[in-house]
C-alpha cells in the first residue's frame, strides 16, 4: 500500500481522473463512511486509509462504466504501478481478464 498520503492522494487522482471513480462508489463502496472517518479524525493518517481503501475498491470493481467507457486503464503502465503499489495485483489481473 502507498506508505504515505501524498503517494495516496497521487494515486487515487490519477485512477479517478484519468478514468473515472470506481464502480457504484455510493452502493458497493459506501464512501459516506469516509467521510464521517475524516470527519471525526481529520488528519492525514485517516485520510490515507480513507484513500487506500478506495485504490483497493477500484482494483476490486474496476472504472465506473457509465464515465469512462473503454479498456485503455487494462494496459496503461501507471495504473499497474498503483496497482503493485497498492498490493492489489491479482485483482487487477482478474478485472483484465473480464
Amino acid at each position: 500500500m502507498p506508505n504515505t498520503y501524498e503517494q495516496a492522494l497521487k494515486d487515487h487522482e490519477y485512477l479517478w481522473k484519468e478514468y473515472a471513480p470506481a464502480s457504484d462508489m455510493t452502493g458497493g463502496y459506501v464512501d459516506s463512511d469516509d467521510l464521517e472517518r475524516l470527519l471525526h479524525d481529520p488528519n492525514k493518517v485517516t485520510a490515507r486509509e480513507c484513500l487506500k481503501s478506495q485504490i483497493a475498491y477500484w482494483f476490486q470493481i474496476g472504472p465506473d462504466q457509465q464515465i469512462y467507457i473503454g479498456e485503455a486503464w487494462k494496459t496503461d503502465p501507471e495504473v499497474k504501478e498503483i496497482a503493485e503499489r497498492s498490493g492489489s495485483e491479482d485483482d487487477l489481473a482478474h478485472l483484465c481478464a473480464r
